[in-house]
């Protein structure tokens, strides 16, 4: 017989050692009739003692007692070669009319010897095509595995095995499902995979014929685990449907991922500690200048009237007072939402009346300007809102705001319409517009359209940003419904109720994408 190349070798050889000599073997008759093995018994004078019936079907005919052990060997031809030598303990394998009979030889009693022969045929064959079939993945850098539909390994790549500390052939047997826990893509929340789990999963890939990835844990021989990205498709061999595995070490990802997520928390904490800061130093700050505010605004009842010029600077204190009283407002507002403490208090509201107070307060700010203020009609027929009455003020303050400081000229326009499950407030005016393509930057914290408009007119670039905040609190949205060269449109919509429940609109709403913060972003999406 032709000595096969050490690859093919590998394959065809069995995995066992040879089986050691063992002391002479007598065996009754009707035993050997019943053995499920094919057995052949030839005496000391190599004469034909005993051959049941499954040897006949393994070597294709049948013996007759006393024929020559020779002339069995050139009945079967120069496969059977290797038997003519063939020693006590040793093991051939012979292609007998397209099968692979396994032969065994044990001495028999009276100084003879017995062959005892399996049909091989289908185990030996599935180890040389999956060596042909995935030869070029015998030297690669990925580990490579053969399962079949019971998640029993077939074959694994030298790499494979290297990588989780078996000898060769040492995972060939083993059942996939000893070897891996399941797990999240970050390489959490594990699972210890069953039997029955990895054979649905496996029936699975079969049934859909594509591939499947997933993440998992790989064991180690030594104990130790392996982090690795798995990818399975079906693949149809000659009489049989059988799982490809590739296994990816993931651990470079996993230890990005790791020092992401450290950088995520020490950013997140650094932000907490930050929104305290401002939280608390704006408190501080807010305190002494409500004082000075209160005694600024008594000394003008005393003083204005007596002296025209003290009484300019007073009020000259008291617009500077309101300024930063404004600006600290809006960092104790910005620190509450990105701190997740922004609470809403709803309670049933007279929109129209909150509306009347606000024009009348910013009509008179506006005509400073020379900007006509104008309340329109209501459109539809009002109803009662239940809603934060407080925030509801404090975003037609800034959206009125920004109207007036970037309108020069013409003038400004405040409507309020009753739809079927909302309300909608509509600021319209006839200044500078923003620029194409800036729409949604508006609401961005601390963006400011950089000309100087902007610069003359001052601001911080939050008051949009915790406008549509508390719109999202609420429920509601806020807007740019249009914007040219001539005035912008914004638009304010609520809904007529709203749950008391603090921060779960916010933690839901798009307004951690605009957060300067991103990863809070990151988790919440």
């Amino acid at each position: 017989m032709t000595t096969p190349t050490p690859l093919r070798n590998q394959i065809i050889e069995p995995q066992e050692p040879p089986s050691p000599a063992r002391g002479p073997v007598t065996l009754p008759a009707d035993f050997v009739e019943r053995l499920p093995v094919g057995v052949l018994v030839f005496t000391a004078f190599d004469v034909l003692l005993v051959a049941n019936p499954l040897a006949q079907v393994l070597l294709g005919f049948m013996p007759e007692t006393h024929t020559a052990r020779l002339d069995v060997l050139q009945r079967l031809g120069e496969n059977a070669a290797a038997l003519r030598e063939a020693k006590p303990g040793t093991r051939h394998v012979l292609p007998l009319g397209g099968r692979l009979i396994e032969v065994e030889v044990h001495p028999h009693a009276d100084g003879g010897v017995m062959w005892m022969m399996l049909d091989k045929s289908s185990e030996l064959r599935l180890r040389a095509q999956l060596t042909e079939e995935a030869s070029f993945l015998a030297h690669s850098h990925e580990a490579f595995m053969v399962v079949d539909q019971n998640g029993f390994i077939r074959y694994a790549n030298p790499f494979c095995e290297r990588e989780r500390g078996y000898e060769t052939n040492g995972l060939i047997g083993r059942n996939l499902a000893q070897s891996e826990r399941w797990c999240s893509p970050a390489y959490e929340q594990t699972k210890e995979v069953s039997g029955s789990d990895l054979r649905a999963r496996l029936q699975k890939v079969v049934k859909d014929g594509g591939p499947l990835s997933y993440n998992a844990w790989h064991r180690r021989l030594d104990g130790g685990e392996l982090p690795v990205e798995v990818s399975m498709r079906p693949h149809r061999m000659s009489y049989e449907t059988v799982v490809l595995v590739i296994a990816r070490d993931d651990s470079r990802r996993l230890m990005h991922l790791q020092a992401l997520i450290q950088a995520k928390g020490e950013a997140e904490a650094a932000n907490r500690a930050k929104s305290a800061f401002l939280a608390i130093t704006s408190h501080e700050l807010r305190t002494p200048l409500t004082g000075i505010m209160g005694f600024c605004e008594l000394l003008q009842f005393e003083i204005s009237a007596k002296d025209e010029t003290a009484g300019q600077y007073l009020q000259l204190i008291a617009e500077s007072s309101q300024s930063l009283l404004t600006i600290i407002n809006d960092i104790v507002d910005l620190s509450k939402i990105e701190a997740r403490t922004l609470e809403i208090r709803p309670v049933q509201v007279d929109v129209v009346q909150v509306l009347d107070a606000t024009t009348q307060l910013w009509g008179k700010r506006a005509d400073t300007k020379g900007v006509k203020l104008t309340r329109l009609p209501q459109l539809g027929t009002a109803r009662s809102v239940a809603t934060d009455q407080q925030r509801l003020r404090q975003m037609l303050d800034n959206l009125l705001s920004n109207a007036v400081k970037f309108t020069d000229k013409g003038e400004i326009s405040l409507a309020l319409q009753f739809l079927n499950d909302a309300i909608e407030f509509t600021v319209s005016d006839t200044g500078c517009g923003i620029a194409e393509g800036q729409s949604e930057r508006v609401f961005e914290a601390f963006w400011q359209i950089a000309d100087h408009t902007t610069r003359a007119n001052g601001g911080n670039g939050l008051g949009l940003y915790i406008c549509r905040s508390l719109a999202e609190l609420l429920g509601g949205k806020v807007w740019l419904h249009e914007t040219s060269k001539d005035g912008s449109i914004f638009k304010l919509r609520l809904p007529y109720g709203v749950a008391h429940r603090p921060n779960s609109r916010l933690m839901k709403s798009d307004v951690w994408i605009h957060s300067p913060t991103g990863l809070e972003s990151a988790r919440e999406r």
